[in-house]
């Protein structure tokens, strides 16, 4: 049954090239899906969980003009969380994993406001995961194991696979099914530790132009598939 899904939205800035528009265009259209499809995965009651790959730590990288504009579209859309009550009428809570202290004050006060605005809201969850890396967050939780070791608040004798996830950024369901557009084939340090029993699904399309459809043709597959977990 798919109760997390998961999504790595990519493709916003050959979307731009190819339609001949700017970055900031072409972001602000990524901003809008991820707002539609907020909706259409609501029409799946099981779908309990969604996870965007919303900027990886990888993507700090980038020149300082783009993540200027990129700063710009997420400010926005968190005032956009505060200002209607498009969360609180679907009952959603609304979490952010990843290096959050990479980003300016102002935006990482917004981030907690928005966690506490949305903190009550539980018929569904979506997290957002911002200067993110997946290997970088085993790494991170390797570093707090020694610690609580250390202070002896941890034996590792009980430490197994489902303790471990104790220590990750945020506990949720892994997702069942992963979700990337624009036709590349990879992960790119996406949810590593949780997606060792996801399925994949990749979509030719670069993510403004996903669709409803292209979403109902994922879960289609995902249901067609026999999940065995190594058994």
């Amino acid at each position: 049954m798919l109760r997390s899904i998961a999504f790595i939205p990519d493709g916003n800035r050959r979307y731009a090239k190819k339609q001949g528009i700017s970055l900031l265009e072409a972001y602000k259209l990524g901003t809008q899906k991820a707002w539609q499809t907020l909706d259409w995965i609501s029409k799946y009651p099981t779908i309990k969980t969604g996870t965007f790959y919303t900027l990886s730590l990888k993507n700090f990288e980038r020149n300082k003009n783009e993540l200027k504009l990129l700063f710009k579209v997420f400010e926005n859309e968190l005032n956009k969380v505060l200002e209607t009550d498009y969360f609180e009428r679907n009952g959603i809570r609304l979490n952010f994993i990843g290096r959050l202290e990479q980003f300016p004050q102002k935006i990482k006060n917004k981030m907690l406001e928005v966690q506490e605005y949305t903190a009550s809201f539980s018929e569904r969850l979506v997290n957002l995961a911002l200067g993110y890396d997946g290997q970088m967050e085993i790494v991170d939780a390797a570093k707090s194991i020694a610690h609580d070791y250390m202070q002896k608040k941890i034996d590792l004798d009980s430490l197994n696979e489902r303790t471990f996830q104790d220590y990750l950024y945020a506990k949720f369901p892994n997702p069942d099914l992963i979700i990337r557009t624009s036709g590349t084939k990879r992960l790119s340090g996406f949810l590593t530790y949780q997606s060792s029993y996801s399925e994949l699904y990749f979509c030719d399309k670069y993510w403004p132009e996903f669709s409803e459809k292209d979403l109902d043709l994922a879960v289609q597959e995902f249901n067609s598939r026999q999940r065995k977990y190594g058994k």
